[in-house]
């Protein structure tokens, strides 16, 4: 290469390296708003999508479906992928996907090729979320870490109010397709911020990843993920959700037969055995089990028992949001002075408040005196619980671990989520009418319960770091960094 390509080529790394780190934490969180607003932004679409492309209620569901089942069967393995090609690479190819298939949604001519699309985005994200996650725990350390978290558990609460509200605006301005191009915009946006303002950041781990055990655990993501939405869907026929069962236990099996042959190397042993990695993914997991469908069921609410419009719905959201980032903004100051264990309690205690709350307001006036606290206090306690357990899971990582961390972590959040859609929408066919919707939240709350519960009985075990002085040190340096 002539002397002034390689001068221009340093000029521009020069460029990137010397970034501010707020510009690198706002970069790295617009990937997670990005992705979390892909969620809701569809939800409010889904009417005008089915009149215009006649389709039915049970079909409709896959254009949701399709990016969950994607989502959570690709996120391990796009952690582990980050962590062999290098984090900004993986990132750089997930928002471009995600561009490229938001752009191809807009303008397909069916249904079914909308659905592929959105397979197409799920994948992409999968590959972009966990890069963008170990990015922020590579790059950053100590206070700076946490306060990188912070911002990144508030992106999602952001991203969902955000979709809601950009959605109702765009549909009711210029139908659904509209959705999918503000995404391809949005993607292409964020795909320049990485460019310029994330470094390279070379590949941590020299051997490659064990693709077969990716595909293990693809299959058995997207089985799990979807046995849990087809359960939630009211007049699900028993054989489909059979047969995803048996496809999760069976891939389960020969993954478990691999294990002991010594041949699954996706993720190390011992790793999941860590008292700070197991119980942060139970944390986040069960968090986003009991509060996770919130926003599911209360646009439901809003919409079908009190007859809200999209856009008013949507807006419900944004006090839950500020709230959400409130829970960010403390989680590293609560964990500093109380600890992992009962910060985590205190935000499973404040989503469980929450959807106590939303289970109780009547049907007409006064509502929203219920709504709002309720969405807050769920908000607030779901970022605060996932702020906390990607502070404690990234303070036991190697070098080579980020990635794979960022994907288990992001996983095991959205096996929370599919599976509390299916358990709490289970408890609320019991009944009809709005009732099924208080029944829904109670159950919520009721699960909340659970997980303080099964954490409990966890940490009442003699914990290793008793016996073990370097994550003594380790565990203090993390609280006295989060001060």
């Amino acid at each position: 290469m002539p002397p002034s390509g390689l001068s221009a080529r340093r000029r521009r790394r020069a460029a990137v390296t010397s970034v501010r780190p707020h510009a690198r934490i706002a970069t790295l969180c617009f990937v997670q708003v990005l992705v979390a607003l892909e969620y809701s932004i569809v939800n409010v679409t889904l009417p005008d999508l089915a009149a215009r492309m006649q389709v039915g209620g049970v079909d409709l569901q896959w254009v949701l479906s399709g990016y969950a089942v994607a989502l959570g069967a690709g996120l391990l393995a796009g952690g582990r992928l980050a962590d062999s090609a290098g984090l900004r690479r993986v990132l750089l190819v997930g928002l471009a996907g995600f561009a490229v298939t938001s752009f191809a949604a807009a303008v397909v001519p069916t249904f079914w090729m909308l659905v592929a699309c959105r397979v197409g985005q799920g994948a992409f994200a999968a590959l972009a979320t966990p890069a963008a996650l170990a990015a922020v725990t590579t790059l950053f350390t100590g206070r700076a870490r946490i306060r990188a978290l912070s911002w990144w558990g508030a992106g999602a609460s952001l991203g969902f109010a955000m979709g809601a509200v950009l959605g109702g605006v765009l549909n009711a301005a210029a139908g659904w397709r509209a959705v999918f191009v503000a995404c391809a915009a949005l993607s292409v946006t964020a795909l320049v911020l990485v460019v310029r303002v994330i470094p390279p950041i070379s590949a941590s781990l020299t051997k490659p990843p064990d693709w077969i055990g990716a595909a293990q655990i693809g299959v058995v993501a997207a089985s799990i993920v979807a046995t849990c939405t087809s359960l939630a869907r009211v007049g699900t026929r028993p054989l489909p959700v059979l047969l995803w069962f048996c496809a999760a236990t069976a891939i389960a099996a020969s993954v478990l037969v691999r294990r002991r042959r010594g041949t699954f190397t996706l993720v190390p042993a011992g790793f999941l055995g860590r008292r700070a990695i197991l119980v942060a993914n139970l944390a986040g997991a069960g968090a986003a089990a009991a509060g996770g469908s919130m926003v599911y069921f209360v646009t439901a609410f809003t919409q079908s028992a009190l007859g809200w419009s999209p856009t008013a719905s949507g807006l419900l959201l944004l006090p839950d949001a500020a709230a959400a980032a409130a829970g960010a903004q403390t989680a590293g100051a609560l964990t500093a002075r109380w600890g992992v264990a009962r910060t985590t309690y205190l935000g499973m205690a404040t989503i469980a408040a929450g959807m106590l709350t939303l289970a109780g307001p009547p049907v007409g006036g006064g509502a929203i005196l219920w709504l709002v606290p309720g969405t807050c206090l769920v908000g607030y306690g779901l970022v605060l619980v996932g702020v906390v357990a990607s502070i404690q899971a990234s303070s036991t990582l190697g070098a080579d671990e980020h990635g794979l961390s960022g994907g288990l972590l992001v996983t095991t959040q959205q096996f929370g989520v599919a599976l509390g859609l299916a358990l709490l929408s289970l408890a609320g066919q019991s009944v009809t009418g709005a009732d099924s919707y208080r029944v829904a939240l109670m159950a919520g709350a009721a699960l909340a319960g659970g997980v303080c519960a099964i954490l409990l009985s966890i940490r009442g075990r003699k914990p290793p770091e008793h016996s073990d002085p370097a994550t003594v040190a380790r565990d203090r340096h993390v609280g006295a960094d989060a001060s």
